[in-house]
């Protein structure tokens, strides 16, 4: 998301809600995206197929047609089973209702404590209490994903110059830490792979955010280091790329994705499903627009909010998470009274 963040937040004394760090979003990663009322239904379709089939009999259930998925042909269903044709086996997110808390998600990681996107930043996120934080990924000249939110360096570094311009040990060579404070001089920007690690050996999780346009070729990428690192259930997808969200979804159908917008309609909600998303995240939300994303199972998470006012109205009009630069302020605030 855009913007830089503002002054450092220090709440170190604040403490995790177990509430807030364990009632959501984990869940998107570890069940399909329709509700589970169709569980049973899936249940009865795949105990009819074993119960009737032959063992030359062709596949018993036919799954609704997408860009990746071909509607089947006659030919390929048994007539006599049990067809499903609304069925898509994608992971959906845990809605909430009006007035329940989302999850927090730390913008950028604690980045009002620490250099954004850096791992002081992402380790001062997980210790203030938000299970997941958001990092922003482009490519390096030489194909390395690293982890950093504008197209240059200028901003965040000691050095200029172009991303995607730009060798990885040249990246490596600046320092991301010293614009911050000088108690973070020397700070590098990090690699994807270097964030992974990381969630792997603690108990924190990410969001990434997948910058312009993204090809099939290097989601696999990223999707293969996901993989290696055993987080496949830690990680969601977001973009403001519609050709981005499709190619995530083609590319790894089991790997939650968000369609990052500034609001919610009914039109938004009709793309966000024609491109496979799993969520609709919106600069502003309204109560409508949850309600018509919700109504299409699709998720809302809400980008990038810092005031009691705003968590107020969101959690009001039931939004599924928070993107925050003050994650341990939200996490204060969602503790009971």
């Amino acid at each position: 998301m855009s913007g830089p963040s503002s002054a450092p937040h220090d709440k170190s004394n604040e403490k995790v809600s177990t509430e807030a760090v364990t009632s959501g979003m984990m869940h998107i990663m570890s069940v399909h995206r329709r509700r589970l009322a169709y569980a049973g239904v899936i249940c009865i379709a795949l105990w009819t197929a074993f119960t009737t089939l032959s063992t030359t009999a062709p596949p018993a259930v036919a799954y609704a047609a997408t860009s990746s998925h071909p509607a089947p042909t006659s030919a390929s269903v048994t007539p006599s089973l049990l067809t499903l044709d609304t069925i898509i086996l994608r992971p959906f997110v845990t809605l909430r209702e009006a007035g329940q808390r989302g999850v927090i998600i730390a913008h950028r990681g604690d980045s009002q404590a620490a250099p954004e996107n850096t791992m002081p930043a992402f380790i001062s996120a997980t210790a203030r209490g938000a299970k997941y934080f958001e990092i922003d990924v482009r490519m390096s000249q030489d194909g390395v994903p690293v982890v950093i939110h504008d197209k240059t360096v200028d901003r965040t570094t000691d050095g200029t110059g172009i991303v995607s311009e730009m060798s990885l040990d040249q990246l490596r060579a600046l320092d991301a830490g010293a614009w911050f404070s000088d108690s973070f001089a020397g700070t590098q920007i990090p690699t994807l792979d270097e964030v992974l690690s990381h969630v792997a050996d603690s108990d924190a999780a990410i969001v990434i955010e997948y910058k312009g346009t993204w090809a099939q070729s290097d989601i696999k990428a990223t999707v293969d280091m996901i993989a290696t690192a055993g987080l496949e259930g830690d990680v969601i997808a977001q973009s403001f790329s519609k050709k981005t969200v499709t190619n995530i979804s083609k590319v790894a159908p089991g790997l939650p994705v968000g369609w990052l917008t500034q609001t919610i309609d009914a039109s938004i909600v009709a793309t966000a499903q024609k491109i496979g998303a799993d969520a609709v995240n919106p600069r502003l939300a309204t109560a409508r627009g949850v309600v018509l994303a919700h109504r299409a199972d699709l998720g809302v998470f809400a980008w990038t909010h810092d005031a009691d006012a705003d968590w107020e109205a969101l959690t009001a009009m039931g939004v599924d998470g928070i993107i925050t630069n003050r994650p341990g302020a939200l996490v204060e605030w969602m503790l009971p009274a």
